[in-house]
């Protein structure tokens, strides 16, 4: 038990610090669609004009799978260019038409299952942790003197088919489960199981697990524009973090606790960035997570009876809030906006009701 919980934990890690380099591009879409966004409302882009700004805020997302190809490659301690040249291939034009037109496709007589590699994540990842596992089992298998003119080939080749013919067809079966339970979930008991995901997001930022939520949030807007509700429930933690860190702002006795939560209530509004609120306000001080936990579970109660959607990925916070907002759904921002305030008030009030501080001011 101890072991796969030990792999567990392992596989989360590995995911975070293959996505943490790749987070500042991310973000950079995310702004540059709600620029775009914006504009467009005014009518300051128009025609070709906001197709290239589209094409440059689009271009982060669509080509994810490159990017943390190169950054898993450097975490797994292998050749960054045979994991760049591995993937590519799966992004090719007439490969995606392929993939994408309905037809049978076979390799060799084995069948290929239909999948969109665009805006993929976890398969990558998967993807180069084993091509670093083939690259040194060739390399041991190749002499030195061959290895200029095989090694690459051969990596390539078993690689990519590898991806294509294994890992992707699990990946997104899984994935797909994963998402159609949250749909199910969405549709026939919304406000317990988002009421129950928005409770848990704090421990599950706080572990690392949030990154598989979000990587799934993320090829959800890709692929098909819309979130159903994952990035809602991060929204609602962070602003759920920063009522908690007023309350103890409010609450606490000690100038090293008021400057401490105060400065992490910032922190969580503009740049949605909860670890310090978790770290130093939440888990040291005990109570304030209690009232994040109930907190969170109270808006997203109301999250679900509302049925709130993002179209956008961004870290949720007080500048992105653009991110839950669409020209088909309009009032979906409203929405989105109402289960935060729920969220920071229902927090700071239970926060307040049980958070103690019995140390005084120093100099009091």
């Amino acid at each position: 038990m101890n072991r796969i919980k030990k792999g567990i934990l392992a596989a989360f890690d590995h995911v975070t610090e293959c996505m943490m380099p790749i987070i500042p591009i991310l973000l950079a879409g995310g702004i540059l669609k709600i620029v775009v966004m914006l504009l467009t409302a005014v009518h300051v882009l128009t025609g070709t004009t906001e197709v290239i700004m589209s094409a440059l805020a689009t271009t982060p997302f669509y080509f994810l799978p490159v990017f943390v190809a190169y950054s898993a490659a450097k975490h797994f301690d292998t050749d960054p260019l045979l994991a760049l040249a591995s993937v590519c291939v799966m992004l090719l034009p007439d490969f995606a038409a392929l993939m994408e037109g309905g037809e049978k496709v076979t390799f060799a007589g084995i069948p290929v299952v239909a999948a969109t590699y665009a805006y993929n994540v976890i398969p990558i990842i998967l993807l180069v942790y084993c091509m670093s596992h083939i690259e040194g089992w060739l390399k041991k298998r190749i002499k030195e003197s061959l290895q200029p003119y095989f090694l690459a080939v051969c990596v390539i080749f078993l690689t990519s088919l590898f991806g294509i013919l294994v890992i992707e067809p699990i990946v997104s079966l899984l994935s797909g489960i994963l998402a159609d339970g949250l749909e199910i979930m969405q549709i026939r008991a919304p406000m317990i199981a988002w009421a129950v995901f928005a409770a848990l997001t704090t421990l599950l930022v706080s572990t690392g697990m949030h990154w598989i939520f979000i990587t799934l949030a993320i090829t959800q807007i890709g692929v098909t524009g819309v979130d159903y509700g994952i990035m809602v429930a991060f929204l609602i933690s962070n602003i759920s973090l920063a009522g908690c860190d007023l309350a103890v702002f409010v609450k606490s006795k000690t100038a090293e606790k008021k400057a401490m939560s105060i400065s992490a209530m910032i922190t969580e509004f503009v740049s949605g960035i909860a670890e310090p609120s978790i770290f130093a306000v939440c888990f040291k001080e005990k109570t304030p997570l209690l009232g994040n936990i109930f907190g969170c579970m109270i808006a997203g109660a109301v999250q679900g009876l509302l049925t709130v959607h993002c179209y956008t990925f961004a870290f949720p916070c007080i500048p992105t809030i653009l991110m839950f907002y669409s020209v088909d759904d309009p009032a979906n921002l409203w929405k989105a906006a109402a289960v935060a305030v729920v969220s920071f008030a229902a927090s700071f009030i239970i926060t307040a009701l049980v958070y103690r501080d019995g140390k005084k001011i120093q100099g009091d």
